[in-house]
C-alpha cells in the first residue's frame, strides 16, 4: 500500500466537497483537517466528510505537524494570500485555479516554492485525467497528424447573485471559464503562443460577461477560444490535425470519459473510454501524492511553468480590456 498522505483543507465550499469525495477513492489519501474561518463551518464540514479534525481558522491548521499537503478551495482573490501562507508553514499544496489573480502573483509563489523546496500545483484536474492524457499521447504520437488548430468553448449559466458577477470575488469569465481553453489548447499547441488576440465585453458590476481569445503560433497554428457566462452550460473541444481530428462535443470536453480519433473520411484512429472512480478530482489528488512519495516539488503534468505561461495570457486578455480588480 502506498505511503498515507494527510490532507488539510483550507475552504470547505462545494468544490471542496467534491475533493472531499474524491480522496475517498485515492490510495493512501486520509481526509485529516478542514479548516474554514468559523470553527462551526469547520466541525459541519469534517463531520459531512470523515474528516478527523476541524479548525476554525487556517493559521491554526497550518499550525497542526500531521498535515502534510493542503488543498485550497478559497476564493481566487484569497488564493496569493493563502498560497504563501501555506508555503511560510512548510506545507505542499494543490491549490484550486486560477492559481492566482495575475501573472505576477503567480511568478511570485512558483519562486517561494521553488525556494523552500515545497510542492505547489495548480488543481487543473482536467490534465490529470485519464482521456486528456491519452488525447495529448495520441497528439504526441502523430495519431492526427500535426496540430494546425484548436477551437474550444466553455459557457455556463451564471444566474443572479452568482460569484462570477461579483468583482470583489475576482468574478467574470476569463479567469475561472476562460482558464480551462487556454491551458487545455495550450497542452496540444503550446504554452507559449506568438502572438494573443482578444475581446471582451464588460458588464454590470465591472466583470467580463464574455471574452473572445485567439492564439497565433508559428506556421499559422492558432487557438480560438470562447467564453462567457450563458443560459446553458455548455463546452466543446475541437483539435484539427494533418490526418485527422478529435472532437469532444458530448458532455464537457474537461471531464470526459471517452474520446475518439477519426480521419477526414471518419475512420476511426484511435478510441479510449475510461470511467471516472469518483468524480475525475481523484486523479489530480493521486498526481499530487505519487509527488509527494517520490520527493517531487513539481508536477510533470501540470507544470508550474505552464501555470505562469496561462495566467500571462489571462492578463493580456485583461489588459486588452482595461479590465483590472482594484487588490491586485
Amino acid at each position: 500500500m502506498n505511503r498515507e498522505i494527510r490532507w488539510g483543507f483550507m475552504g470547505t465550499g462545494r468544490i471542496a466537497g467534491c475533493f472531499a469525495k474524491a480522496l475517498t477513492v485515492a490510495e493512501g489519501a486520509v481526509c485529516y483537517a478542514a479548516a474554514s474561518r468559523t470553527l462551526e463551518k469547520g466541525k459541519s464540514f469534517a463531520a459531512e466528510y470523515g474528516f478527523a479534525k476541524a479548525y476554525g481558522s487556517y493559521e491554526e491548521m497550518l499550525r497542526d505537524d500531521a498535515v502534510d499537503v493542503v488543498y485550497i478551495a478559497t476564493p481566487v482573490r484569497e488564493h496569493y494570500n493563502n498560497i504563501k501562507m501555506c508555503l511560510e508553514a512548510g506545507k505542499h499544496l494543490l491549490c484550486e485555479k486560477a492559481l492566482t489573480v495575475n501573472a505576477a502573483q503567480a511568478r511570485q509563489v512558483v519562486a517561494l516554492a521553488r525556494e523552500k523546496h515545497l510542492f505547489l500545483m495548480e488543481a487543473m484536474w482536467t490534465k490529470c485525467q485519464p482521456v486528456f492524457r491519452r488525447m495529448r499521447q495520441w497528439v504526441e504520437d502523430g495519431v492526427i497528424g500535426e496540430v494546425q488548430a484548436v477551437d474550444i468553448n466553455f459557457y455556463t449559466a451564471a444566474g443572479k447573485g452568482h460569484r462570477l458577477y461579483r468583482h470583489e470575488l475576482a468574478g467574470g469569465a476569463l479567469l475561472d471559464l476562460g482558464y480551462y481553453p487556454v491551458i487545455c489548447a495550450g497542452s496540444f499547441l503550446g504554452s507559449r503562443p506568438k502572438a494573443v488576440l482578444s475581446h471582451s465585453v464588460i458588464g454590470k458590476g465591472n466583470v467580463d460577461y464574455l471574452d473572445s481569445i485567439i492564439l497565433e503560433y508559428e506556421g499559422g497554428k492558432f487557438a480560438h477560444l470562447l467564453c462567457g457566462l450563458g443560459t446553458k452550460k455548455t463546452a466543446s473541444m475541437y483539435i484539427l490535425g494533418t490526418k485527422g481530428r478529435i472532437s469532444l462535443q458530448d458532455g464537457l470536453f474537461f471531464m470526459a470519459e471517452r474520446a475518439q480519433a477519426v480521419d477526414f473520411e471518419d475512420n476511426v484512429l484511435a478510441s479510449c473510454e475510461e470511467p471516472f472512480l469518483m468524480n475525475g478530482y481523484e486523479y489530480e489528488a493521486m498526481e499530487v501524492m505519487d509527488c509527494i512519495r517520490e520527493g517531487k516539488t513539481e508536477s510533470a503534468l501540470v507544470t508550474l511553468d505552464d501555470t505562469v505561461a496561462g495566467m500571462e495570457i489571462l492578463d493580456r486578455c485583461r489588459a486588452d480590456a482595461g479590465f483590472y480588480y482594484e487588490f491586485e
